[in-house]
């Protein structure tokens, strides 16, 4: 967020650009009254922006602007109203409706020629302006409400339920529904832009992470390159923390090939440089992709790393190891209770 944005919003006036606020990890899922509840939907975060004419900006979290390649949304402005920002996020859905990362991903490389082409939703889970007033000062669970008031939902616009009190019934029901996992959100909790809160926390059924690309292995068959070789920044390092070598489909391996040609560099940016088993071409650390992963081995690598997408809208310096925080407040163990996930659109 700019220094003008920043005044704009302590001024009460309406901004052109907002950067996300962002969340902590939780160890474990656990239940408090002092919280919400709500699943953790695995797409593009981006604000949508509904100015004083109606117009509908899109930024994501890079404050890139994405509306020109999203045509389908231009009309969800009049389900909002006019003096609106919402934050929250774009899903691609598969067969059984649910969110597909992937092919989000192919939609939006594709730009506005594939309009239609992809089932896109966005889904607003919080309201930072309405009607052309700020709500970032006010606490969650206020926001929340005026914000199912304020939108109707429908086509391309949803607002999700959230529960209170129930996360580990919510966690337990997205484990069965092989959803990404729940964020909890202290129900008093103001909007910080650009600040990662720890009254927001991501509980993750499979762990996924952005990383850095600093190099590639040969390939031993015919793809582009064998595996990525990942770091992650901290204490002023690049630390090393393994490859990832499967999950990449023919064109998302050949774009990323063709983005590693233009960053190839003589120097190992890594600190302590790894030892690696096979030959390494290293590269500036400059490309962001998703991985996920079973969990962090103790030498500090990730376990069964699969890849899960390329992240242009994620800076090299986000990437960073996030230890969980323990929450203990209100923790109880799994019960046979499953939380009914038909009330959400998908």
């Amino acid at each position: 967020m700019t220094m003008a944005d920043q005044l704009a919003i302590e001024l009460d006036a309406y901004p052109t650009a907002i950067r996300p606020m962002q969340a902590a990890s939780a160890e474990a899922p656990f239940s408090s009254d002092e919280y919400l509840f709500e699943v953790k939907w695995d797409g593009l975060r981006c604000l949508l922006f509904v100015d004083g004419q109606g117009r509908v900006h899109l930024q994501d979290r890079a404050l890139n602007d994405i509306t020109g390649i999203l045509p389908e949304l231009a009309g969800i402005g009049r389900q909002v109203g006019s003096g609106a920002v919402l934050d929250g996020e774009l899903v691609a859905t598969d067969d059984q409706g649910r969110p597909d990362c992937q092919t989000l991903r192919r939609r939006l490389q594709g730009g506005a020629g594939l309009a239609g082409s992809v089932p896109l939703a966005y889904l607003a889970f919080d309201a930072l302006y309405l009607a052309g007033r700020p709500l970032v000062r006010q606490p969650l669970h206020r926001r929340r409400a005026r914000l199912q008031r304020a939108v109707t939902s429908g086509g391309h616009l949803y607002v999700p339920y959230h529960i209170v009190s129930e996360g580990v019934e919510l966690f337990e029901a997205c484990l069965e529904r092989g959803l990404e996992g729940v964020m909890a959100k202290h129900r008093d909790s103001t909007y910080v832009p650009g600040q990662r809160s720890p009254f927001w926390l991501k509980v993750q059924a499979v762990k996924s992470d952005d990383f850095v690309v600093v190099g590639w292995t040969p390939s031993v068959r015919r793809e582009p390159f064998g595996a990525l070789v990942l770091g992650y920044h901290e204490l002023g390092r690049l630390i090393p923390c393994g490859a990832v070598g499967g999950g990449y489909d023919d064109d998302v391996a050949l774009t990323i090939a063709s983005r590693l040609a233009d960053l190839e560099a003589d120097r190992c940016p890594l600190q302590p440089r790894p030892v690696m088993t096979a030959p390494v071409t290293w590269c500036r650390p400059e490309l962001v992709i998703s991985v996920r992963y079973s969990e962090w081995a103790p030498d500090g690598t990730l376990r069964f790393p699969i890849f899960n997408g390329l992240r242009p809208e994620v800076h090299p310096a986000e990437c960073v190891r996030r230890r969980p925080r323990v929450v203990l407040a209100g923790r109880t163990a799994p019960g046979t209770a499953v939380y009914d996930l038909t009330r959400f659109p998908f």
